[in-house]
């Protein structure tokens, strides 16, 4: 082994990619953004420097993402997953609709194939709330029955996005009919419904059976061996490895204190390796691609990415509101609320553009629905607020 070649390489590109995300980490949280723009902002500078990355840490970058969905998944349960199905079900699927027309409108709009039309409605799909709770805690409305649904839906709305994000592989080798994308999201559910249930029983008799054995760190290291198993498994079936990842984590938070110790035991790896995710989906931006876009029309692609991400959002939620006997104005707070976009998206997104599903300037103008959301969410929810206590003072 030559030090500085090619086996030991991969060490100083973690240490760079790492540093430069946490250093953006610092600063964009400062100035109220998404540390997870800050990480995708690192990658995009290293790929203005012609800076690549190795397979060993496209590895390490896929552990990362892997890790983080667990994790999510332990902060929810399959219980608070069906308790409010049924309205929550409903906006849910009104926003992946609105999300998936959105995407088609692309379609005259932007001059994008049926298959890139698709991807971006898949994309489009998921919906990051974090946000939108932090606001609704400031304005004193958390317990609120809209803030409640919007919630529901979230947890909804990350099935059907990881469900979704399942079927662009089939997408790329040209299985795009509506019966195989049904057929896909069907398959992807009923395994996301398998783990999280069976896992959901065998919690509490893993945790009993693992603390008795003479294992060191039993726990973590017998969790994390499922966990690699189960992602490789939804890969190997040619689903999104991170889907069961979601599914394990769920299951296993049915037993409270199982999930709190794995989460605690898990957030070293998720703060080391999931930045090394994001940061990798701005590397492989080919910026140079994005030269050949006059200002203006790629001005146009980028505003039309935007508001299409969203209006689908705002207006298939606000109608499925609706629909589940919520108020005018607050189906228009829950349609609202559904609109911000994060990890997941930026995941689908990172997936298509591997795949070839969508080109250099329509990923980078996705980029942008999150700096945007960031911004407009909280003032929107405010203004909303504002005008449905002047309607109740008036009642």
């Amino acid at each position: 082994m030559v030090v500085g070649g090619s086996t030991t390489s991969w060490m100083l590109e973690f240490a760079v990619l790492l540093g430069l995300a946490k250093v953006l980490e610092i600063v964009f949280i400062k100035i109220g953004l998404p540390k997870v723009l800050g990480y995708v902002v690192a990658g995009l500078l290293l790929s203005a420097m012609n800076f690549t990355v190795s397979d060993v840490i496209h590895a390490l970058a896929l552990l990362g993402i892997i890790t983080l969905l667990f994790d999510a998944g332990l902060e929810s349960s399959t219980r608070e997953f069906f308790r409010g199905l049924k309205s929550s079900g409903i906006i849910a699927v009104g926003g992946v609709v609105g999300a998936i027309l959105a995407g088609l409108a692309t379609i005259p709009l932007l001059h994008a194939s049926f298959a890139e039309a698709i991807a971006i409605g898949v994309i489009f799909s998921a919906t990051s709330v974090s946000l939108t709770v932090k606001t609704l805690e400031e304005l004193g409305s958390l317990n609120s029955r809209e803030a409640n649904a919007i919630v529901g839906a979230a947890v909804v709305d990350d099935v059907l996005g990881l469900a979704l994000l399942s079927t662009l592989p089939g997408i790329r080798e040209g299985a795009i009919s509506l019966d195989s994308i049904i057929g896909v999201s069907v398959l992807a559910f009923a395994f996301w419904l398998a783990v999280s249930f069976g896992f959901q029983f065998m919690s509490k008799p893993l945790f009993k059976t693992l603390m008795k054995t003479k294992m060191e760190a039993p726990l973590i290291t017998i969790i994390f061996i499922i966990l690699m198993i189960l992602s490789y498994l939804a890969s190997y079936i040619k689903l999104s490895a991170i889907l069961l990842a979601y599914a394990f984590g769920l299951g296993l938070a049915s037993y409270p204190y199982l999930a709190r110790r794995l989460s605690h035991d898990i957030m070293p790896i998720v703060a080391l390796f999931t930045p090394l995710f994001f940061v990798y989906a701005g590397v492989i931006v080919e910026l140079e691609e994005l030269v050949e876009y006059e200002i203006g029309h790629y001005t146009y692609i980028v505003v039309t990415l935007i508001l299409l991400a969203m209006v689908s959002k705002v207006f298939g939620c606000y109608i499925a509101a609706r629909l589940a006997g919520f108020t005018n104005i607050d189906s228009l707070i829950i349609g609202v609320g559904m609109m911000p976009r994060a990890e997941v998206m930026l995941t689908s997104a990172t997936l298509s553009l591997q795949l070839g599903l969508i080109k250099t300037h329509i990923y980078t103008g996705v980029l942008m629905v999150l700096p945007v959301t960031a911004l407009v969410v909280p003032i929107l929810l405010k203004v909303l607020y504002a005008r449905k206590a002047r309607v109740v003072a008036l009642m």
